[in-house]
């Protein structure tokens, strides 16, 4: 019986350092160019891999220019500013949270029984 707290926590653990990572990939800048890879990845070329870095880019700054039209250009920099500086921490508790995880579910699986 405990042996299923330690396959639910690992898992737990596993599961919400990859929500933050995901989460902090979309404002920390190596995140923007892993996106751009991911989409040449996807289309199976990679000789468009400045266009498409340049098109990841183009449409995180059409989020900031709207935010901008919107909320003026000191709140949107505060906010987007904010945003890049928290995803730096939030991207390392996520692979901190994934670390446990692999621990907890390799205590579970050859200690635990």
């Amino acid at each position: 019986m405990t042996n299923m707290w330690w396959w639910l926590s690992g898992g737990g653990c596993l599961l919400a350092g990859f929500l933050l990572m995901r989460w902090a990939g979309r404002y920390d800048a190596a995140g923007i160019a892993v996106d751009a890879a991911w989409r040449m990845a996807k289309t199976r070329s990679a000789t468009g891999a400045r266009d498409e870095l340049g098109r990841v880019v183009d449409e995180q700054l059409a989020d900031m220019r709207a935010d901008a039209a919107r909320l003026g250009h000191t709140r949107t920099a505060l906010k987007h500013g904010s945003r890049f500086f928290i995803a730096r921490f939030v991207s390392i508790a996520g692979i901190v949270l994934i670390a446990i995880g692999v621990v907890l579910l390799a205590v579970a699986a050859f200690w635990v029984s």
